[in-house]
């Protein structure tokens, strides 16, 4: 018999944050014994948040983050960290240590693994090197098995979420390495187009990213950019060369295809509430062992041969990959839509093959604060817990 456990939600007054505090409210097997937030401190959440008196969490209450000791969150058995850069390592260096329970950082300090790729991409020195060695790296449908024994998860991005979910599948174009997680191709994935020669066939040999997310991706920040009277009616790009999750997404790109890959990516600003599309241009290279005569697809026609060639070893690869994953929906060439995934931890992703220029253009979406956040702590949760996958995720 399953046994609830007790959770612990340190920054819960940011958009994720309150995303995370309502899936737990709902969630058969979580209590939330301890809800932290220095602005809201000593206010009840329903007081702070009217949403909340639709559910029956009468008696929870906010207190000072600043404030919280060890003793505080001792006898639980989770702690989400929802707070923004350089906080969570600062909490994690004072309180952390003697934790006997498990830790979700849902922010971004114990994404990367390398000290000095954090001083580049974060613009300050780690403070808690010690601890990032034990952080699992916590992308469900890529690093399942880890995050079913991890103590420490790193909850990833919105961005390298929607990202990293498309690439995935496609690591064998990426590198010779086989992809790490994952067993080797077979002939039964290619039966037209050459079994585990894929890299022979075809290379990808460059990525190009532009993602679009809602307001909320940005938190509750005061600032004029995300007010209502600048967003509404916009879109527009931002952080176009150096964006900090351009880091993380080479980090674990590395990590798929064990070599090292320079993307480039460019964020934009929608004039939604919340909600990512994003687009992955893979450039790709047909390669020595390609041949379209051999090949089962249309020999009459070359863009058609590499058309179906292409199409098979796209949705083979993708189906196979996904085949055992609840919630990423691969839908082919149709095209996802935000709309589609709202309020859901869904990712949907679908492709486009562009023979005049031997483009493969991918495309994903995302709740950034479901899926891309909250929902995918939960998942988390789930996992090392042993509890369903969906538990909680499904309403």
């Amino acid at each position: 018999m399953l046994k609830a456990i007790k959770t612990a939600v340190i920054g819960g007054s940011g958009y994720t944050g309150l995303e995370l505090v309502k899936l737990l409210i709902k969630h058969k097997y979580a209590n939330l014994s301890l809800l932290t937030s220095n602005t809201y401190s000593g206010m009840a959440l329903q007081d702070a948040f009217a949403y909340f008196k639709n559910l029956n969490c009468a008696g929870i209450a906010f207190k000072a983050t600043d404030s919280i000791t060890y003793n505080d969150f001792a006898a639980t058995d989770l702690v989400f960290l929802c707070l923004p850069p350089h906080q969570s390592m600062e909490f994690a260096a004072n309180h952390l240590k003697d934790y006997r329970g498990k830790v979700i950082d849902i922010g971004s300090d114990f994404r990367i693994k390398d000290p000095e790729s954090y001083r580049e991409w974060y613009g300050k020195d780690h403070i808690a090197t010690g601890m990032l060695k034990d952080f699992i790296y916590g992308l469900p449908e890529i690093n399942g098995e880890q995050i079913k024994h991890a103590k420490y998860i790193a909850n990833p991005g919105c961005y390298p979420t929607s990202v990293l979910l498309c690439l995935a599948p496609l690591a064998g174009l990426l590198s010779k390495n086989e992809p790490v997680g994952k067993e080797p191709f077979s002939d039964k994935i290619l039966p037209c187009c050459g079994g585990p020669d894929i890299k022979g066939q075809l290379q990808i040999a460059d990525i190009n990213i532009d993602s679009k997310s809602g307001v909320s991706g940005a938190g509750r920040k005061l600032k004029d950019e995300y007010l209502f009277c600048s967003a509404n009616e916009n879109f527009y790009a931002y952080g176009p060369l150096l964006h900090r999750h351009i880091g993380e997404m080479e980090q674990e790109i590395e990590e798929l295809c064990g070599s090292k890959f320079a993307i480039s990516f460019t964020p934009h600003l929608l004039p939604v509430e919340r909600g990512i599309f994003t687009s992955v241009y893979c450039k790709l290279r047909f390669g020595a062992s390609y041949n379209e005569k051999s090949c089962c697809c249309d020999s009459n026609s070359k863009t058609g041969s590499k058309d179906a060639a292409v199409k098979e070893i796209v949705e083979s690869l993708f189906s196979w990959y996904y085949k055992n994953c609840l919630f990423v929906k691969f839908i082919g060439q149709k095209i996802p839509q935000i709309k589609d995934v709202l309020n859901t931890n869904f990712c949907h992703i679908g492709y486009a093959y562009d023979n005049r220029t031997d483009t493969l253009k991918l495309f994903s979406a995302i709740d950034n604060l479901l899926k891309g956040a909250a929902g995918q702590a939960i998942q988390n949760m789930n996992i090392m817990f042993g509890f369903k996958q969906e538990e909680g995720l499904n309403e």
